[in-house]
Protein backbone atom coordinates (compact mmCIF):
# COMPACT_ATOMS: atom_id res chain seq x y z
CA UNK A 1 0.00 0.00 0.00
CA UNK A 2 1.31 3.28 -0.43
CA UNK A 3 2.47 6.05 1.65
CA UNK A 4 0.30 9.00 2.07
CA UNK A 5 0.43 12.14 4.04
CA UNK A 6 -2.46 13.68 5.72
CA UNK A 7 -3.15 16.98 6.38
CA UNK A 8 -6.47 18.98 8.14
CA UNK A 9 -7.45 22.56 8.85
CA UNK A 10 -7.81 23.47 12.48
CA UNK A 11 -9.98 26.24 13.51
CA UNK A 12 -7.87 28.61 15.84
CA UNK A 13 -11.60 29.33 17.77
CA UNK A 14 -12.95 26.25 18.18
CA UNK A 15 -9.90 23.70 17.58
CA UNK A 16 -12.36 22.02 15.60
CA UNK A 17 -11.34 20.31 11.97
CA UNK A 18 -12.65 22.52 8.79
CA UNK A 19 -12.58 21.27 5.52
CA UNK A 20 -12.62 17.62 4.47
CA UNK A 21 -9.19 15.30 5.78
CA UNK A 22 -6.83 15.34 2.62
CA UNK A 23 -3.97 12.66 2.21
CA UNK A 24 -1.56 13.08 -0.68
CA UNK A 25 0.13 9.14 -1.90
CA UNK A 26 4.10 8.97 -2.14
CA UNK A 27 3.84 8.59 -5.89
CA UNK A 28 1.62 12.07 -5.94
CA UNK A 29 3.77 14.00 -3.97
CA UNK A 30 6.74 12.24 -6.41
CA UNK A 31 5.24 13.68 -8.98
CA UNK A 32 4.76 17.19 -7.48
CA UNK A 33 8.24 17.25 -7.24
CA UNK A 34 8.74 17.07 -10.75
CA UNK A 35 6.56 19.81 -11.63
CA UNK A 36 7.65 22.74 -13.65
CA UNK A 37 8.53 25.23 -10.89
CA UNK A 38 6.34 28.25 -13.17
CA UNK A 39 3.14 25.98 -12.68
CA UNK A 40 3.68 23.86 -8.98
CA UNK A 41 2.12 26.82 -6.76
CA UNK A 42 -0.70 27.24 -8.95
CA UNK A 43 -1.22 23.26 -8.62
CA UNK A 44 -0.46 23.33 -5.10
CA UNK A 45 -3.26 25.86 -4.17
CA UNK A 46 -6.00 23.81 -6.39
CA UNK A 47 -5.32 21.18 -4.28
CA UNK A 48 -5.68 22.66 -0.84
CA UNK A 49 -8.84 24.47 -1.70
CA UNK A 50 -10.09 20.91 -2.71
CA UNK A 51 -10.30 20.97 1.24
CA UNK A 52 -13.12 23.29 1.16
CA UNK A 53 -14.95 22.80 -2.45
CA UNK A 54 -13.91 19.23 -3.56
CA UNK A 55 -15.83 19.05 -6.83
CA UNK A 56 -15.14 22.79 -7.89
CA UNK A 57 -16.25 23.83 -11.63
CA UNK A 58 -14.43 22.41 -14.52
CA UNK A 59 -14.13 19.22 -12.08
CA UNK A 60 -14.25 16.10 -14.28
CA UNK A 61 -15.88 12.92 -12.75
CA UNK A 62 -14.28 9.83 -14.06
CA UNK A 63 -17.34 6.86 -15.45
CA UNK A 64 -15.02 4.07 -14.73
CA UNK A 65 -14.10 4.51 -11.48
CA UNK A 66 -16.17 5.49 -8.61
CA UNK A 67 -15.36 8.70 -6.58
CA UNK A 68 -12.62 9.30 -8.79
CA UNK A 69 -11.95 13.16 -10.61
CA UNK A 70 -9.88 14.61 -12.40
CA UNK A 71 -9.01 18.42 -11.65
CA UNK A 72 -7.58 20.17 -14.71
CA UNK A 73 -4.96 23.25 -13.66
CA UNK A 74 -3.56 24.71 -16.78
CA UNK A 75 -3.08 22.01 -19.22
CA UNK A 76 -2.31 19.71 -15.92
CA UNK A 77 -4.32 17.35 -14.17
CA UNK A 78 -5.13 16.44 -10.54
CA UNK A 79 -6.25 13.22 -10.20
CA UNK A 80 -7.86 12.11 -6.80
CA UNK A 81 -10.36 10.21 -4.89
CA UNK A 82 -13.37 11.70 -2.94
CA UNK A 83 -14.95 9.19 -0.51
CA UNK A 84 -18.69 8.27 -0.75
CA UNK A 85 -19.63 10.23 2.34
CA UNK A 86 -17.00 13.08 0.93
CA UNK A 87 -15.37 13.25 4.46
CA UNK A 88 -12.02 12.41 2.88
CA UNK A 89 -10.09 13.16 -0.37
CA UNK A 90 -6.74 11.75 -1.61
CA UNK A 91 -4.71 12.54 -4.43
CA UNK A 92 -3.33 9.89 -6.22
CA UNK A 93 -1.66 11.75 -9.32
CA UNK A 94 -0.66 14.85 -10.86
CA UNK A 95 -0.77 14.51 -14.27
CA UNK A 96 1.24 16.06 -17.16
CA UNK A 97 -1.94 15.00 -19.51
CA UNK A 98 -5.18 13.43 -19.24
CA UNK A 99 -3.57 10.16 -19.72
CA UNK A 100 0.11 10.73 -18.83
CA UNK A 101 2.14 10.95 -15.80
CA UNK A 102 4.47 13.31 -15.20
CA UNK A 103 7.37 10.61 -15.10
Amino acid sequence: MANEETHGEQSSESGQTTGIAMAMTYSAYREMEMVPASIADTLSTAILSLADDPRPDGVLRLDDNRGCYYLPVRGWYVLYHLSLDQDSLTVLGVLDGPYHTVH
